[in-house]
């Protein structure tokens, strides 16, 4: 119809919303940042993107987007600055700035909780992981590779790999934010906020409610 729609989303956001409500490509259409004081890191694509679509188009349109229902893992972790003392393994750092804060995992570390207090329901569909971490250079490492895993709709287990040299890059000392979109039938990988992988998955199944669902652990 001759409209073009960029999506800015703010904070917690579910990716696959921004997409499905922006222009495609989605690279050039969905923006995504920590804060309204975090515009700036975008701000020069952004123009670029849109004074290019401006000259070919007549009409576009603008979205802010925040507030899209989700949660914050580390505070059902008890990762507060307030709780964090009783979760076995973990202490207090700076975060990627000064005024923020991080949690480090040690050795002993085993951060749980029971799953139906997290995902009372199961997971959707489609949803969206975001994890802003830093692997520190005597962090173990067996391999340099991002996997997900889940099980599918008849139980089997199915996990896709991601091993390229972006991907790698998350494993060598500074903060990271990682985006996992998983759908019906793919799973994507962001990497501080750049799209760097898609691969195909089956339809997965839903989890049990029963068990524990885990953080972060040492394995070996």
């Amino acid at each position: 119809t001759g409209f073009s729609v960029f999506v800015v989303g703010v904070a917690d956001v579910d990716y696959n919303e921004l997409a499905k409500i922006a222009s495609k490509p989605s690279e050039r259409h969905v923006f995504i940042v920590d804060d309204f004081d975090a515009f700036e890191k975008i701000q020069d694509n952004l123009v670029t993107f849109v004074c290019e679509t401006a000259t070919s188009s007549d009409v576009f349109i603008f979205y802010f987007l925040s507030g899209f229902k989700g949660f914050k893992m580390l505070e059902s972790y008890n990762l507060t600055e307030k709780h964090f003392a009783s979760v076995q393994g973990v202490s207090l750092e700076s975060g990627s700035f000064p005024s923020y804060v991080a949690y480090r995992l040690h050795k002993n570390a085993f951060v749980s909780q029971p799953i139906r207090e997290i995902h009372p329901e199961g997971l959707p569909q489609a949803y969206t992981i975001i994890l802003l971490f830093r692997l520190l250079p005597e962090s173990p490492t067996a391999s340099k590779v991002l996997s997900f895993f889940n099980k599918d709709t008849r139980g089997e287990v199915q996990t896709v790999t991601f091993d390229n040299d972006e991907v790698k890059k998350i494993f060598y000392g500074s903060f990271h934010k990682v985006h996992v979109v998983v759908t019906s039938s793919n799973v994507k990988i962001y990497i501080d906020c750049s799209e760097i992988l898609e691969k195909p998955i089956k339809e997965a199944g839903n989890i049990t409610t029963d068990g524990y669902e885990i953080l972060g652990k040492l394995l070996k």
